[in-house]
């Protein structure tokens, strides 16, 4: 690639939250139907499902979308709180990683089915402003399709102004992967650090996996 652009997923990829994300859950959930939840149970219900699926499994209901909307919201202030007592530190390696990009001259942006409320809390909490310019940021507005459509990579791509062919994208799910590829991505990096999904190698665009950002300079020469 001649210049190029960089795009990351956030949740998984550049902060390892999924441990907050399943337990916030798990407490809503309790909270929710006054039962206990389980590690069986959310190893079977919860890990690697949408929030349509979970809250439709433990209430028993078939809800309507703005109940599943609300519902989802109130289990993300019970995942913020989480982050705001352990305050966990970006994805090892990153830092330097998004400074050397910045000083480089290197496009970046955020392609996030993360919502409003957790973004701000990202940007305050993490000053993603240092790197990111809020306005370019694509997250799970309402009117978007989600991944694994490619709508919210293609928009990130057109924020800054780049082509799909001399992107790089960051992502640590499957889901995240086929947007990116869907999207025309073919340089695809998969940070496995969170959840250990070393499969991802074998998807479609992947050109390497890495565990952390420390790893870059081992792995890579996309960036040369």
């Amino acid at each position: 690639m001649d210049k190029i652009g960089i795009i990351f997923d956030l949740n998984g990829t550049m902060l390892f939250d999924g441990r907050y994300h399943l337990e916030a859950w798990k407490t809503f959930i309790e909270e929710l139907t006054m039962q206990e939840i389980t590690d069986l149970d959310v190893e079977k219900y919860i890990t690697g499902h949408g929030a349509k699926d979970i809250l439709e499994h433990f209430t028993g209901y078939e809800l309507l979308p703005d109940m599943i909307t609300q519902f989802t919201d109130e289990k993300e202030r019970v995942y913020r709180s989480l982050l705001m007592k352990d305050r966990p530190p970006l994805a090892e390696g990153l830092e330097s990683f998004l400074n050397f990009l910045v000083l480089s001259r290197i496009p970046v942006n955020i392609a996030t089915t993360a919502n409003l409320e957790n973004m701000n809390y990202y940007f305050e909490e993490y000053s993603l402003g240092r790197w990111f310019q809020w306005e370019k940021v694509v997250i799970a507005s309402g009117n978007i399709p989600l991944k694994p459509h490619p709508d919210m990579y293609l928009a990130a791509i057109d924020k800054i102004g780049m082509k799909a062919e001399n992107i790089a994208v960051f992502e640590d799910s499957e889901i995240g992967v086929t947007a990116a590829w869907n999207a025309g991505v073919r340089h695809i990096i998969a940070v496995t650090g969170d959840s250990g999904a070393d499969e991802l190698k074998n998807k479609p665009g992947v050109i390497a996996c890495i565990k952390d950002y420390t790893e870059l300079n081992d792995n890579l020469d996309v960036f040369e």
